[in-house]
């Protein structure tokens, strides 16, 4: 449960910042999420968060509600180009078959075009590769074995016959680490672009650059994207150091604002775009609360300084590169 805000007069929403891709494109800076909603949900929740002045998105096809998701979007009155879209297509191997370099590649182009048919759209603004091949959950690297990088580049492959098609605006991956980018980066011929979004996860606890990924991915132009920005127990709920703690309830308690807020706002507040999401109408309007106010010298300095609860951004593999196959 959230904390209670200590008023319930809510700000007139204002316009939500974006970041600019290394494309050109502009994605803003948090997103409406779906995981772990139903279609029926999805819906529901998709449009309240468009009602409460949600510009983006987030959802996939593992997600199995993107049916859901379209129908919000269809309905909301919204002119299509004013929503950015961002889904997402399954890592190869969670199907075995997939385990097969031709196989990954075709599976993916499938995937693509099925993203589209359920989300009854003719493009998306942002596509993903959820997570590396699962050999990597296993190696912790893309790179350990030839056919790990071999995936990773076929899957890479048709990403960007996808987006040479126009069928999505711009491309990325979520949970990749460097030695995933070292499979592109080392594949013959040199890959045409590096991904343009890693989607990881980042929240307070696991400080401004856990395990180097911040500076890694400045230094490679791919912008972060964070996920899980309320901590990620095993049970996949939400953390109560971060909903309950004396940290983020005393800060929000000194701006009138909620924990959750507090989190995300330090999440932005490092040029980081979050993916946040509820059931709740009161609450979507809270998450995009966050341009009205800032945080403090100080209580920037104590949550960057905090370790509690503790995440590392990729569930798939690890941040030390590994050597090139």
């Amino acid at each position: 449960m959230r904390s209670l805000l200590l008023a319930v007069a809510w700000p007139v929403a204002t316009a939500v910042p974006s970041v600019t891709l290394s494309n050109g494109v502009e994605m803003p800076m948090v997103a409406a999420g779906s995981w772990q909603y139903n279609s029926s949900t999805a819906y529901s929740s998709i449009t309240s968060a468009l009602k409460a002045g949600f510009t983006m998105i987030d959802t996939a096809l593992d997600y199995h509600n993107q049916d859901g998701v379209g129908k919000a979007i269809a309905e909301s009155g919204i002119p299509r180009e004013k929503i950015f879209v961002e889904t997402k297509v399954p890592g190869c191997g969670l199907d075995p078959s997939t385990m097969n370099v031709f196989n990954c590649y075709q599976a993916t182009k499938r995937d693509l075009e099925t993203d589209l048919k359920l989300l009854n759209l003719s493009y998306v603004d942002l596509v993903i590769v959820h997570f590396p091949p699962i050999s990597s959950m296993i190696t912790r690297s893309c790179n350990s074995w030839s056919g790990g990088c071999q995936m990773v580049r076929a899957q890479w492959k048709a990403m960007n016959e996808f987006y040479a098609e126009g069928k999505a605006r711009a491309i990325g991956v979520s949970n990749y680490c460097p030695s995933c980018y070292d499979c592109l980066e080392s594949s013959n011929p040199v890959m045409t672009r590096l991904p343009m979004v890693n989607q990881v996860q980042l929240h307070l606890g696991m400080g401004t650059d856990p395990e180097g990924f911040v500076s890694y991915h400045k230094a490679k132009g791919i912008q972060l994207q964070a996920y899980s920005v309320l901590g990620n127990s095993m049970t996949h709920h939400a953390s109560s150091e971060i909903l309950n703690g004396n940290l983020t309830t005393s800060i929000g308690k000194a701006h009138n604002k909620s924990s959750v807020q507090v989190a995300l706002k330090w999440v932005i507040s490092q040029g980081i775009p979050a993916v946040t999401k509820s059931s709740s109408s009161e609450h979507l309007k809270e998450d995009l609360d966050l341009w009205s106010w800032n945080l403090t010298t100080q209580e920037k300095q104590l949550m960057d300084a905090h370790r509690s609860p503790k995440g590392s951004p990729s569930f798939a593999c690890n941040a030390a590169e590994a050597v090139l196959v």
